[in-house]
């Protein structure tokens, strides 16, 4: 993990304070990409503007929420998932 420090100066109680900020940043070096229905992608949209976050953030956030889930539950919670959007899928 890589580890950025950033110096700020800040008024802090009347007086001047040097403040070191860390924050981590996340290396993305791989991309996924997959086609989804338009409503979904509105409301991927939709969630992101109401959040203040990008779609693309929001989207890996539900994702690492998917595989956290899988890894605790297993298959069930694959086949639950799966099954829901074949029983929601548009017939062609």
């Amino acid at each position: 993990m890589t580890y950025y420090s950033l110096w700020v100066k800040l008024k802090f109680l009347g007086r001047n304070r040097d403040w070191v900020l860390r924050f981590l940043r996340m290396k993305k070096d791989a991309r996924l990409t997959f086609r989804v229905q338009s409503n979904l992608k509105k409301e991927i949209q939709e969630i992101a503007i109401r959040e203040g976050y990008s779609a693309a953030l929001i989207c890996e956030a539900f994702l690492r929420a998917g595989s956290d889930a899988y890894k605790k539950r297993g298959s069930k919670f694959a086949q639950q998932v799966i099954t829901r959007l074949i029983t929601k899928a548009p017939r062609r």
